[in-house]
């Protein structure tokens, strides 16, 4: 019963907590912006293939390593 209890309370509290997350780029710089006006990193609102184009247009290349560690992109 308590496992039970516990995640239902779970999905409730993971389904409260989903807000929209939008991508923002000025220049060089990328980041995230919810719905409540949070500010997060790329990952938050932008997709893998908008933070590898943003890479190669500001720096001619990118990292897949840091990819794969820093956003969770393959």
């Amino acid at each position: 019963m308590k496992k039970l209890l516990l995640l239902l309370l779970s999905i409730f509290l993971l389904s409260c907590s989903q807000e929209k997350w939008s991508c923002f780029v000025d220049g060089k710089d990328m980041w995230s912006v919810s719905e409540s006006n949070s500010i997060g990193p790329a990952n938050y609102g932008c997709s893998c293939d908008d933070i590898r184009n943003h890479a190669i247009k500001n720096w001619g290349y990118v990292d897949e390593g840091a990819m794969k560690s820093d956003f969770g992109c393959y």
